[in-house]
């Protein structure tokens, strides 16, 4: 499915089921759906919503040991991606399980640490005020030992955040305990999380490269501004993503375009009928279905016309073509075969017992 906007979660849901029901396998893996959509999914995005996922199913089984480990997970990669300047919703939600989880299980340290951060980051939703004002805010600072650190990003120009917050340096005075530390610098991001000690002189920071492999794909659909590309757009993207029917959404219009084989042209399926609203994508579903089944049978394709050609026709597009026509010497030796094969056979049954014809051709 190619979805060229706008945003519309509901309808890309319903075209989605649309074809699974017509018996599609919609693409959707390692971040496909969003490049086809036109949004560019890093790998730490992809991390970041399946660490999400385990912490919301652990946390409904009430797993909170499970939910925790998902969440602190996730908080680390929303983290790096804070650092490098990406909106981070997923943070606040993380902090949440932590604090539900470390209220629950009467971890009042762990709860208030999870409380501050939700209060710097302006709060969460998922937090009533009764709960929050079970853990003021307080100096965390006070009656805990201050030593400097080094700061050791693998970009020395990363950007770095500590504790969600931009630091002013690589060189900094920190206090002992838990802390999360980022760093970013374009695509490359990384973090560090845990307790920190005095004894610790400095902490290196990994950036690996967290670029999707899907950025240019992704980057070409956006590059279409939500309208119809031309079919030779839509035949690379076909191409990219080894598919052979797309179905694309274009606001409240969806239409099926799509080839038989690489050797054809990418065109609308069905004509006009290949274009229908939303609330009739399920027989524009069924109408690609038909298509691909009809190629698959190697059955005459409806949306292409049959052959129909004259001789002279047929010799206009050979000249037209730069081939000579077929000289007039070539059918007369076919229809003199044709002849003296029907003679040999006639004489053959009409022989008797005192006559035999035959006649020989080179």
């Amino acid at each position: 499915m190619i979805d060229l906007g706008p945003a519309d979660d509901q309808a890309h849901k319903q075209i989605l089921e649309a074809a699974v029901d017509a018996g599609f396998e919609p693409i959707l893996d390692g971040g496909l759906d969003q490049a086809l959509a036109g949004q560019a999914i890093d790998r730490d995005g992809l991390m970041l919503a399946a660490a999400m996922q385990d912490a919301e199913h652990a946390f409904g089984r009430l797993d909170c040991k499970d939910a925790v480990k998902a969440a602190k997970l996730a908080i680390g990669l929303a983290a790096a991606r804070q650092a490098a300047g990406l909106p981070v919703p997923e943070l606040t939600h993380a902090l949440a399980y932590v604090l539900l989880c470390a209220d629950k299980n009467g971890d009042a340290n762990q709860a208030r640490i999870a409380a501050s951060r939700l209060r710097a980051l302006g709060g969460s939703t998922d937090i009533d005020a009764t709960l929050m004002a079970r853990y003021p805010e307080m100096d965390t600072t006070a009656g805990r030992e201050m030593f400097e650190l080094e700061i050791q990003p693998a970009l020395a120009d990363a950007t770095v955040f500590i504790d969600f917050a931009p630091a002013s340096g690589t060189h900094v005075v920190i206090e002992a305990g838990e802390h999360v530390i980022a760093a970013a610098k374009g695509t490359r991001r990384g973090y560090v999380a845990g307790p920190a000690v005095p004894s610790q002189k400095q902490v290196a920071i990994p950036m690996p490269d967290q670029a999707g492999e899907n950025g240019a794909l992704a980057a070409r659909v956006a590059a279409w501004k939500g309208q119809l590309p031309s079919a030779a757009e839509l035949a690379a993207v076909l191409k990219d993503v080894h598919a052979r029917v797309a179905l694309v959404r274009h606001g409240d219009t969806v239409e099926a375009w799509g080839r038989a084989g690489l050797a054809d042209p990418v065109r609308r399926l069905g004509g006009d009928d290949g274009s229908r609203p939303i609330g009739e994508v399920d027989r524009l579903a069924l109408l690609a279905a038909d298509r691909v089944q009809a190629w698959n049978d190697h059955a005459p394709d409806p949306d292409q016309p049959l052959l129909v050609e004259d001789v002279h026709s047929r010799a206009a597009k050979k000249v037209a073509e730069g081939q000579e026509p077929t000289k007039w010497w070539v059918y007369a030796t076919i229809g003199g075969a044709l002849l003296a094969g029907a003679i040999v056979i006639y004489a053959h049954e009409s022989a008797s017992d005192t006559q035999r014809v035959e006649l020989h051709y080179p």
